[in-house]
């Protein structure tokens, strides 16, 4: 079997910080891949009823399965590009715990930013009794 390289973890990430139109944004890809995040990708600003209700059963089936589901913002964006007043309800729905957020910033140095996500991205992990349960 091979092992996940993801190490255990995932990402909500809305669409707009993977595939910035703007300049001068952190590398959340780079920092992701570098700290062992897996990334669901968030649909930009719309109507995406369906398309949440899978993400929200992705999350689900992540959760019950050990996985640390963490979600990262976009300062700016409507909800912070997260969706966050359709998504939750459909966790709830589902059981599952709201992932902790952690919004990235545009008015601040792009490296700095950087290294505030990878910081706190290397902090989360489940409770060591979670951990041991499922990995």
């Amino acid at each position: 079997m091979n092992p996940d390289v993801r190490g255990w973890r995932m990402a909500l990430t809305p669409d707009a910080l993977l595939n910035p139109s703007r300049t001068g944004l952190p590398d959340v890809l780079g920092v992701l891949e570098t700290s062992g995040y897996g990334v669901l990708q968030l649909p930009g600003q719309g109507d995406h009823s369906l398309l949440l209700a899978v993400i929200a059963d992705q999350v689900e089936e992540y959760a019950h399965h050990g996985y640390a589901v963490v979600a990262i913002g976009m300062q700016g964006e409507p909800g912070n590009g997260l969706h966050w007043r359709r998504l939750a309800p459909l966790l709830w729905h589902r059981r599952i715990a709201l992932p902790p957020r952690h919004i990235v910033k545009l008015d601040v140095d792009a490296a700095a930013e950087t290294h505030r996500l990878a910081t706190w991205l290397d902090k989360y992990d489940l409770p060591v009794e979670e951990q041991r349960r499922w990995r």
